[in-house]
C-alpha cells in the first residue's frame, strides 16, 4: 500500500490545494504559460465517495418510466413496420409497447435482489489535491506560472 506523502514516480508537488477547482485553476494558468499539458497530474488525497440522495423510487415511478421507454420503442417499430398511417394503428402500437414495458420493468424491479427505495449520485471527494510534474521540468513550469501571470497583469 503507497504512503501517504507518495508522488508519481519522478514527480514532484508543485502545488496544493484544498478545492479541485483551486487546482483545475492552476493547471489551467500553466496551460496558458504553454506548459505541455500531458506532463501534469492534479492527485487527490484522502478521497473517498460521497453518495446524495436524489428522489424516491416506487412501483408507479418504475412502471411508468417502463411504459414511456416502451412507448418509444414501439413508435419506432411503428415507423419501421407499418405502412398505414391512421390514428387508430398508431395509438394502439404504442399502448401496446408501453403496457410491455411497463410490465418488464416492473417484473425486473421485483426480482431485482439489491432493491433500493432512491436513486442516488455517486461522487469522488478528497481533501486536498496536489499538482504534479517531472521532477526535471519543475523551472519550465515556474517560467510558464511567470508568463501566465505577467498575461493576467497586461490584461
Amino acid at each position: 500500500m503507497a504512503k501517504n506523502r507518495d508522488v508519481l514516480p519522478s514527480a514532484e508537488i508543485i502545488a496544493k490545494f484544498d478545492t479541485y477547482d483551486a487546482a483545475v485553476e492552476h493547471v489551467e494558468k500553466l496551460l496558458s504559460g504553454e506548459f505541455p499539458v500531458r506532463q501534469i497530474a492534479i492527485v487527490g488525497r484522502g478521497v473517498r465517495t460521497v453518495e446524495r440522495m436524489r428522489g424516491r423510487i416506487g412501483y408507479p415511478r418504475i412502471a411508468l418510466s417502463g411504459a414511456i421507454n416502451g412507448s418509444l420503442i414501439g413508435l419506432v417499430v411503428h415507423i419501421f413496420t407499418s405502412a398505414a398511417t391512421d390514428a387508430g394503428s398508431y395509438a394502439s402500437t404504442l399502448i401496446t409497447f408501453a403496457g410491455i414495458g411497463a410490465m418488464a420493468n416492473l417484473i425486473r424491479f421485483s426480482l431485482s435482489r439489491n432493491k433500493r427505495s432512491f436513486t442516488a449520485q455517486s461522487s469522488i471527494i478528497a481533501d486536498s489535491y496536489e499538482i504534479q510534474i517531472p521532477k526535471d521540468l519543475k523551472a519550465q513550469s515556474e517560467d510558464a506560472i511567470a508568463k501566465a501571470n505577467s498575461k493576467i497583469k497586461k490584461a
